[in-house]
Protein backbone atom coordinates (compact mmCIF):
# COMPACT_ATOMS: atom_id res chain seq x y z
CA UNK A 1 0.00 0.00 0.00
CA UNK A 2 1.49 3.34 -1.01
CA UNK A 3 1.75 6.19 1.19
CA UNK A 4 -0.98 8.40 0.11
CA UNK A 5 -3.45 5.66 0.15
CA UNK A 6 -2.59 5.56 3.76
CA UNK A 7 -2.75 8.60 4.64
CA UNK A 8 -6.58 8.39 2.83
CA UNK A 9 -7.19 5.27 5.04
CA UNK A 10 -6.44 7.07 8.42
CA UNK A 11 -8.52 10.60 7.05
CA UNK A 12 -11.34 7.69 5.98
CA UNK A 13 -11.01 6.17 9.79
CA UNK A 14 -11.22 9.04 11.23
CA UNK A 15 -14.12 10.94 9.19
CA UNK A 16 -16.11 7.50 10.19
CA UNK A 17 -15.39 7.81 13.24
CA UNK A 18 -16.74 11.16 13.80
CA UNK A 19 -19.84 10.49 12.04
CA UNK A 20 -20.73 7.87 15.38
CA UNK A 21 -20.66 10.69 17.55
CA UNK A 22 -20.66 10.03 21.23
CA UNK A 23 -21.25 6.36 20.52
CA UNK A 24 -17.59 6.08 18.57
CA UNK A 25 -15.35 3.39 19.08
CA UNK A 26 -12.31 5.09 21.28
CA UNK A 27 -10.35 2.09 20.38
CA UNK A 28 -11.37 2.85 16.34
CA UNK A 29 -10.41 6.78 17.11
CA UNK A 30 -6.70 5.48 19.00
CA UNK A 31 -5.81 3.29 15.66
CA UNK A 32 -6.68 6.39 13.47
CA UNK A 33 -4.80 8.58 15.64
CA UNK A 34 -1.59 5.92 15.44
CA UNK A 35 -2.35 5.39 11.69
CA UNK A 36 -1.68 9.04 11.04
CA UNK A 37 1.50 8.97 12.90
CA UNK A 38 2.67 6.22 11.14
CA UNK A 39 1.96 7.52 7.62
CA UNK A 40 5.50 9.19 7.76
CA UNK A 41 7.86 6.68 6.57
CA UNK A 42 5.62 3.60 7.27
CA UNK A 43 6.16 0.56 5.57
CA UNK A 44 3.20 -2.16 4.18
CA UNK A 45 -0.02 -1.95 6.72
CA UNK A 46 -1.27 -4.97 7.80
CA UNK A 47 -4.93 -5.25 6.76
CA UNK A 48 -5.91 -6.72 9.83
CA UNK A 49 -5.32 -3.31 11.55
CA UNK A 50 -9.29 -2.69 10.03
CA UNK A 51 -10.47 -5.82 11.67
CA UNK A 52 -13.80 -4.66 13.67
CA UNK A 53 -14.50 -1.56 11.71
CA UNK A 54 -14.85 -1.86 8.14
CA UNK A 55 -16.12 -5.14 7.41
CA UNK A 56 -13.44 -7.02 9.36
CA UNK A 57 -13.80 -9.69 12.16
CA UNK A 58 -15.16 -8.24 16.05
CA UNK A 59 -12.00 -8.79 17.38
CA UNK A 60 -9.41 -6.26 17.30
CA UNK A 61 -5.62 -5.50 17.55
CA UNK A 62 -3.84 -6.15 20.64
CA UNK A 63 -4.34 -3.04 22.08
CA UNK A 64 -7.86 -3.30 21.69
CA UNK A 65 -9.98 -4.66 25.06
CA UNK A 66 -11.89 -7.70 24.71
CA UNK A 67 -14.39 -9.97 26.18
CA UNK A 68 -13.85 -11.93 28.98
CA UNK A 69 -10.17 -13.03 27.97
CA UNK A 70 -8.56 -15.84 29.60
CA UNK A 71 -12.05 -16.44 31.69
CA UNK A 72 -13.31 -18.83 29.28
CA UNK A 73 -10.56 -21.35 30.48
CA UNK A 74 -11.65 -20.54 33.65
CA UNK A 75 -15.34 -21.68 32.69
CA UNK A 76 -14.24 -24.91 30.59
CA UNK A 77 -12.70 -25.64 34.18
CA UNK A 78 -15.77 -24.71 36.34
CA UNK A 79 -17.71 -27.30 34.02
CA UNK A 80 -15.14 -30.08 34.64
CA UNK A 81 -14.99 -29.72 38.09
CA UNK A 82 -18.48 -29.34 38.67
CA UNK A 83 -21.22 -29.64 35.61
CA UNK A 84 -22.94 -26.43 34.63
CA UNK A 85 -21.00 -23.95 36.65
CA UNK A 86 -19.32 -23.08 33.26
CA UNK A 87 -22.59 -22.29 31.79
CA UNK A 88 -23.53 -20.22 35.10
CA UNK A 89 -20.93 -18.02 34.79
CA UNK A 90 -21.79 -17.18 31.01
CA UNK A 91 -25.18 -16.32 31.60
CA UNK A 92 -27.17 -19.12 31.02
CA UNK A 93 -29.49 -20.55 33.86
CA UNK A 94 -29.36 -24.11 32.44
CA UNK A 95 -25.97 -24.45 34.56
CA UNK A 96 -28.37 -24.67 37.49
CA UNK A 97 -30.62 -27.30 36.58
CA UNK A 98 -26.77 -29.20 35.37
CA UNK A 99 -25.60 -29.12 38.59
CA UNK A 100 -28.74 -29.68 40.82
CA UNK A 101 -28.51 -33.33 38.50
CA UNK A 102 -25.06 -33.71 39.45
CA UNK A 103 -25.29 -33.55 42.90
CA UNK A 104 -28.57 -35.80 42.98
CA UNK A 105 -26.29 -38.46 40.99
CA UNK A 106 -23.68 -37.72 43.68
CA UNK A 107 -26.35 -38.83 46.40
CA UNK A 108 -26.71 -42.06 44.46
CA UNK A 109 -23.35 -42.82 44.05
CA UNK A 110 -22.70 -42.43 47.91
CA UNK A 111 -25.86 -44.39 48.86
CA UNK A 112 -25.56 -47.46 46.43
CA UNK A 113 -21.65 -47.64 47.33
CA UNK A 114 -22.80 -47.85 50.74
CA UNK A 115 -25.50 -49.77 50.46
CA UNK A 116 -22.72 -52.77 48.33
CA UNK A 117 -20.56 -52.44 51.76
CA UNK A 118 -23.42 -52.91 54.11
CA UNK A 119 -24.59 -56.35 51.88
CA UNK A 120 -21.06 -57.20 51.52
CA UNK A 121 -20.16 -57.30 55.03
CA UNK A 122 -23.75 -59.48 55.48
CA UNK A 123 -22.41 -62.05 53.38
CA UNK A 124 -18.88 -61.89 54.63
CA UNK A 125 -20.09 -63.15 58.15
CA UNK A 126 -22.75 -65.40 56.64
CA UNK A 127 -19.70 -67.00 54.55
CA UNK A 128 -17.74 -67.05 58.07
CA UNK A 129 -20.59 -68.75 59.94
CA UNK A 130 -21.12 -71.61 57.50
CA UNK A 131 -18.07 -72.06 55.16
CA UNK A 132 -14.58 -73.75 56.50
CA UNK A 133 -11.55 -74.54 54.42
CA UNK A 134 -11.23 -77.16 57.25
CA UNK A 135 -14.02 -78.95 55.69
CA UNK A 136 -13.28 -78.73 52.83
CA UNK A 137 -9.84 -79.97 53.19
CA UNK A 138 -11.90 -83.18 54.18
CA UNK A 139 -13.60 -83.76 51.10
CA UNK A 140 -9.55 -84.16 49.43
CA UNK A 141 -7.99 -85.53 51.95
CA UNK A 142 -7.33 -89.78 52.75
CA UNK A 143 -7.47 -91.38 55.77
CA UNK A 144 -10.28 -90.42 57.31
CA UNK A 145 -11.65 -92.90 60.42
CA UNK A 146 -15.54 -94.08 60.26
CA UNK A 147 -15.82 -92.33 63.62
CA UNK A 148 -14.92 -88.78 62.19
CA UNK A 149 -18.68 -87.00 61.78
CA UNK A 150 -17.51 -86.11 58.14
CA UNK A 151 -17.09 -89.70 57.06
CA UNK A 152 -20.11 -89.93 55.33
CA UNK A 153 -20.49 -87.32 53.70
CA UNK A 154 -17.45 -86.11 52.65
CA UNK A 155 -14.66 -88.98 52.06
CA UNK A 156 -13.79 -89.12 48.71
CA UNK A 157 -16.31 -86.79 47.84
CA UNK A 158 -13.63 -84.30 46.28
CA UNK A 159 -12.06 -86.82 44.75
CA UNK A 160 -14.99 -88.36 42.85
CA UNK A 161 -16.08 -85.37 41.60
CA UNK A 162 -12.66 -84.13 40.83
CA UNK A 163 -10.50 -86.72 40.64
CA UNK A 164 -7.69 -84.87 38.81
CA UNK A 165 -6.79 -82.63 42.51
CA UNK A 166 -5.58 -85.88 44.13
CA UNK A 167 -5.06 -86.52 47.94
CA UNK A 168 -3.97 -83.63 50.37
CA UNK A 169 -3.23 -85.19 53.61
CA UNK A 170 -1.59 -81.84 54.90
CA UNK A 171 -5.03 -80.00 56.61
CA UNK A 172 -2.95 -76.93 55.54
CA UNK A 173 -2.77 -77.49 52.06
CA UNK A 174 -4.97 -76.75 49.54
CA UNK A 175 -2.67 -75.30 47.02
CA UNK A 176 -3.47 -77.99 44.20
CA UNK A 177 -7.11 -77.36 44.26
CA UNK A 178 -8.18 -74.90 41.42
CA UNK A 179 -8.57 -71.20 42.05
CA UNK A 180 -8.22 -71.65 45.53
CA UNK A 181 -6.15 -68.73 47.40
CA UNK A 182 -6.36 -68.23 51.02
CA UNK A 183 -8.65 -65.59 52.80
CA UNK A 184 -5.43 -63.51 53.66
CA UNK A 185 -3.68 -63.54 50.37
CA UNK A 186 -6.76 -62.34 48.84
CA UNK A 187 -9.71 -61.46 50.60
CA UNK A 188 -12.03 -60.58 48.12
CA UNK A 189 -11.40 -63.57 45.72
CA UNK A 190 -11.60 -65.95 48.64
CA UNK A 191 -15.08 -65.19 49.24
CA UNK A 192 -16.01 -65.10 45.13
CA UNK A 193 -14.22 -68.79 45.39
CA UNK A 194 -16.37 -70.47 47.94
CA UNK A 195 -19.50 -69.44 46.06
CA UNK A 196 -19.23 -69.50 42.39
CA UNK A 197 -16.96 -71.99 42.34
CA UNK A 198 -18.34 -76.08 42.28
CA UNK A 199 -15.16 -77.24 43.61
CA UNK A 200 -16.14 -75.45 46.79
CA UNK A 201 -19.16 -76.60 47.83
CA UNK A 202 -17.80 -79.37 50.29
CA UNK A 203 -16.78 -76.60 52.51
CA UNK A 204 -20.60 -75.33 53.44
CA UNK A 205 -21.83 -76.85 56.63
CA UNK A 206 -25.05 -78.31 54.97
CA UNK A 207 -23.73 -79.81 52.40
CA UNK A 208 -25.32 -83.04 51.12
CA UNK A 209 -23.82 -86.11 48.80
CA UNK A 210 -26.44 -86.18 45.76
CA UNK A 211 -25.64 -89.72 45.39
CA UNK A 212 -26.68 -90.93 48.99
CA UNK A 213 -29.72 -87.73 49.59
CA UNK A 214 -30.58 -88.33 45.86
CA UNK A 215 -33.82 -90.25 46.18
CA UNK A 216 -34.68 -88.21 49.27
CA UNK A 217 -35.68 -85.13 46.58
CA UNK A 218 -37.21 -87.46 43.47
CA UNK A 219 -33.24 -86.93 41.91
CA UNK A 220 -31.91 -89.17 39.96
CA UNK A 221 -27.52 -89.03 40.14
CA UNK A 222 -25.72 -88.30 36.43
CA UNK A 223 -23.71 -90.89 35.57
CA UNK A 224 -19.70 -90.38 36.18
CA UNK A 225 -19.30 -88.39 32.85
CA UNK A 226 -21.35 -85.44 34.06
CA UNK A 227 -21.36 -85.99 37.70
CA UNK A 228 -20.10 -82.16 38.43
CA UNK A 229 -24.15 -81.56 37.27
CA UNK A 230 -25.26 -83.18 40.82
CA UNK A 231 -23.06 -80.72 42.90
CA UNK A 232 -25.15 -77.95 41.31
CA UNK A 233 -28.69 -78.99 42.79
CA UNK A 234 -29.71 -76.12 44.97
CA UNK A 235 -30.56 -78.93 47.49
CA UNK A 236 -27.10 -80.02 47.68
CA UNK A 237 -26.19 -76.84 49.91
CA UNK A 238 -29.37 -74.18 50.22
CA UNK A 239 -26.37 -71.70 52.32
CA UNK A 240 -24.51 -71.67 49.25
CA UNK A 241 -27.59 -70.57 47.27
CA UNK A 242 -28.28 -68.21 50.01
CA UNK A 243 -24.85 -66.73 49.69
CA UNK A 244 -24.77 -66.42 46.41
CA UNK A 245 -28.08 -64.64 46.33
CA UNK A 246 -27.00 -62.27 49.16
CA UNK A 247 -23.66 -61.82 46.63
CA UNK A 248 -25.89 -60.94 43.71
CA UNK A 249 -27.37 -58.38 45.99
CA UNK A 250 -24.28 -56.59 46.99
CA UNK A 251 -23.10 -56.86 42.85
CA UNK A 252 -25.94 -55.36 42.18
CA UNK A 253 -25.82 -52.09 44.38
CA UNK A 254 -22.49 -51.34 43.22
CA UNK A 255 -23.86 -51.84 39.45
CA UNK A 256 -26.27 -49.24 40.39
CA UNK A 257 -23.72 -46.98 42.10
CA UNK A 258 -21.40 -47.20 38.98
CA UNK A 259 -24.45 -46.36 36.52
CA UNK A 260 -24.90 -42.81 38.31
CA UNK A 261 -20.90 -42.51 38.30
CA UNK A 262 -21.50 -42.60 34.81
CA UNK A 263 -23.79 -39.48 34.99
CA UNK A 264 -21.70 -37.80 36.82
CA UNK A 265 -18.93 -38.06 34.38
CA UNK A 266 -21.67 -37.84 31.28
CA UNK A 267 -22.10 -34.48 32.89
CA UNK A 268 -18.50 -33.40 32.61
CA UNK A 269 -17.94 -34.13 29.43
CA UNK A 270 -21.45 -32.17 28.20
CA UNK A 271 -20.39 -29.28 30.36
CA UNK A 272 -17.20 -28.78 28.72
CA UNK A 273 -18.29 -28.80 25.88
CA UNK A 274 -21.23 -26.82 26.20
CA UNK A 275 -19.50 -24.21 27.62
CA UNK A 276 -16.70 -24.10 25.28
CA UNK A 277 -19.78 -23.88 22.65
CA UNK A 278 -21.57 -20.91 24.40
CA UNK A 279 -18.03 -19.12 24.36
CA UNK A 280 -16.96 -19.85 20.65
CA UNK A 281 -14.50 -21.94 21.06
CA UNK A 282 -16.11 -24.56 19.44
CA UNK A 283 -18.03 -22.26 16.53
CA UNK A 284 -20.49 -20.50 19.52
CA UNK A 285 -22.35 -17.70 19.01
CA UNK A 286 -20.29 -15.91 22.13
CA UNK A 287 -17.23 -14.53 21.90
CA UNK A 288 -14.28 -16.76 21.80
CA UNK A 289 -11.17 -17.34 24.24
CA UNK A 290 -8.34 -14.34 23.63
CA UNK A 291 -5.16 -14.31 25.57
CA UNK A 292 -3.76 -10.99 26.37
CA UNK A 293 -6.05 -9.48 23.84
CA UNK A 294 -5.41 -11.50 20.98
CA UNK A 295 -7.89 -13.92 19.78
CA UNK A 296 -7.22 -17.81 20.19
CA UNK A 297 -9.36 -20.13 18.05
CA UNK A 298 -8.85 -24.66 18.44
CA UNK A 299 -9.72 -26.20 15.37
CA UNK A 300 -9.68 -30.11 14.14
CA UNK A 301 -8.87 -30.55 10.81
CA UNK A 302 -8.86 -34.21 8.84
CA UNK A 303 -5.80 -35.30 7.51
CA UNK A 304 -7.30 -38.75 6.36
CA UNK A 305 -10.13 -41.53 6.95
CA UNK A 306 -8.33 -42.41 10.49
CA UNK A 307 -6.81 -39.31 11.23
CA UNK A 308 -6.69 -35.33 12.29
CA UNK A 309 -4.65 -33.01 13.55
CA UNK A 310 -6.06 -30.16 16.08
CA UNK A 311 -4.19 -26.64 16.08
CA UNK A 312 -4.49 -23.51 17.86
CA UNK A 313 -4.41 -20.64 15.81
CA UNK A 314 -3.60 -16.90 17.98
CA UNK A 315 -4.14 -13.51 16.55
CA UNK A 316 -2.24 -10.95 16.58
Amino acid sequence: MTKPTLVFAAVLTVLLAAAAGAHADTAALSRASWLLERAEGAGPLDTRLFQGEIGGSPRAAADEPTGTGGSVALKVLASAVLPGAGEALSGHKRGYLMMAVDVFAWTRVAKYDGDGDDLSDAYYAFADLHYTDQKLWKAYASGLLPNDPDYNELFGEGSYYFPGVGDMNNVNDLDNLSLYVSKEDDRREYYENLGKWDQFIFGWDDYLNPRAHAADFGYTPADPTNAISDLRQPWVSLNREIYRDMRADANDAYAKRDRWLYVNIGLRVFSVFQTAWLNGLLGGDDDGMAVLGHEVKVAATPTGPYSGTVHAALSF
